[in-house]
């Protein structure tokens, strides 16, 4: 363990009673990675590099991170087939990562990638390659629709005032989570209630049970940096919010979760960090 690694794990188990968090340490990987993502099984994680640039794959098991894109954007909105032997994500040659990309499925075993002509790029990352119903944002009001992939049907989710970004779909499909400006909400997928705020920040990933959320909320002292990012538990049916790390020198974000495990980055540096999570 380097001194660095030593300082960080020292000054977040100053708060690990309160906070719940235990068995902080970095992940010892070269390079700059953020928006981890696990996969349905555990086994591995998706990353991307600095701006969102490329694809990799990271084995937990050996901690071997494989490049998958080079591409520019195409770490933006990918996702896991519901079975952990594949993944989609987007692919774009040119600066425009949000109009008439294509979606490649690649499969982690076969070590092969293919071409999805059938699904539309804006469905990710909700589309898992089992789901009928898949999420996406529409640019011309910035409502968040849904779309039956089997009858092509759609619906507006968000039925409220405000301009919403960023929908995660529940693990069951039966809910999504919304930002609406720094506001958290969750709608239930028939659109046909309003939406509940949950709390403030950035969801990044629901938990295995859809009981929470978790995310990170970041701070700037000069209005355009990030200064300081903590990682916070939403709580969603009683829409209580927990903050989980308490830090000064590892800016916090885009944390996954896989059962009781989390991975986040570091914004500063790229460096990835692993830590137990313990939800009462």
């Amino acid at each position: 363990m380097n001194k660095f690694t030593m300082l960080c794990s020292l000054l977040l188990s100053m708060s690990i009673y309160a906070q719940k968090i235990d068995n902080f340490e970095r992940i010892e990987v070269d390079g700059f990675y953020t928006n981890p993502l696990f996969s349905p099984t555990g086994e591995y994680v998706l990353l991307t590099g600095e701006h969102m640039k490329g694809v990799y794959l990271m084995n937990l098991k050996d901690k071997s991170v494989k490049q998958i894109s080079d591409k520019p954007g195409s770490g933006y909105g990918y996702s896991w087939d519901k079975s952990g032997e594949s993944f989609y994500f987007k692919e774009k040659a040119e600066m425009d990562y949000f109009t008439n990309s294509k979606v490649i499925n690649f499969y982690v075993k076969d070590n092969h990638s293919k071409k999805v002509t059938e699904i539309d790029h804006n469905y990710l990352p909700s589309y898992n390659g089992k789901n009928q119903v898949v999420i996406y944002t529409n640019l011309s009001n910035l409502k968040i629709e849904a779309k039956d992939l089997a009858t092509s049907k759609t619906w507006i989710v968000t039925n409220d005032e405000g301009q919403f970004y960023n929908a995660i779909l529940s693990h069951d499909g039966k809910k999504i989570a919304v930002h609406n400006g720094s506001n958290i909400f969750v709608y239930d997928i028939d659109g046909n209630s309003k939406g509940r705020k949950i709390g403030t920040g950035i969801a990044t990933a629901w938990t295995n049970d859809d009981k929470h959320l978790i995310g990170f909320l970041d701070e700037s002292e000069d209005g355009h940096s990030v200064s300081n990012s903590e990682l916070y538990l939403f709580d969603v049916q009683n829409a209580k919010t927990k903050k989980i790390t308490n830090t000064e020198v590892i800016a916090e974000m885009f944390p996954t979760i896989f059962k009781d495990q989390i991975i986040f980055s570091d914004d500063k540096t790229g460096r990835l960090f692993l830590a137990t999570l313990k939800i009462n």
